[in-house]
């Protein structure tokens, strides 16, 4: 709850301050599970943005089909608002806060929505895991190393075999088979399947 509230400060600051401009501290793979209210498997199907009557901000409206749910309770299509967007050719854009392609798939894993109705991926762009398609079938990255992110892992999980590989591994692992990873965060979830 603590990371939530700060979040949601986070995003009070960025509305009300002129800056252009967010950063937050690298998580590992088991916080960005763990402060997930919400994580599924999506594919982005519409963005809208509209100016926001509460905040008096351009805000984006992400929704997503939702694939497979991860954690928590989530319907067959989720939708998040997060600041920034453009709007009658005015824009406003936020680095740090994440995009979403329509026809794109990702793995999410989402704060829960805060009085002002704004979701976000846990930790911005990294909780945002984009699904690639490769040979031999699926791979999420979100641009960080695998191997970096694992670290927080309880000693109990360290035999997978995902996290066995990327040991082994002689340089960054930046992308993991998708089923090995919703493996790992069901470990981490404690819902194995």
């Amino acid at each position: 709850m603590p990371r939530q509230l700060l979040f949601t400060c986070l995003i009070s600051l960025v509305i009300a301050l002129p800056a252009r401009a967010m950063s937050v501290l690298p998580l590992y793979l088991d916080e960005i599970v763990n402060d997930a209210a919400i994580a599924f498997q999506g594919k982005s199907i519409e963005n809208h943005s509209e100016l926001d009557p509460q905040t008096n901000a351009i805000v984006t409206f992400s929704t997503f089909e939702v694939q497979e749910v991860l954690k928590g309770e989530v319907g067959a299509t989720h939708t998040i608002k997060q600041i920034g967007g453009e709007l009658q050719g005015k824009i406003n854009q936020i680095t740090g806060i994440p995009t979403f392609t329509v026809g794109e798939s990702y793995v999410l894993f989402l704060y829960g929505v805060s009085a002002s109705g704004f979701s976000s991926p846990v930790g911005l762009g990294q909780g945002k895991f984009n699904i690639i398609s490769v040979p031999t079938g699926f791979d999420v990255t979100n641009g960080r190393d695998f191997k970096e992110m694992t670290l927080g892992f309880p000693t109990s999980l360290v035999t997978l075999p995902a996290l066995s590989r990327m040991q082994k591994a002689p340089g960054p692992v930046k992308r993991l088979d998708l089923e090995e990873f919703k493996r790992l965060v069901r470990q981490q979830g404690g819902t194995v399947k």
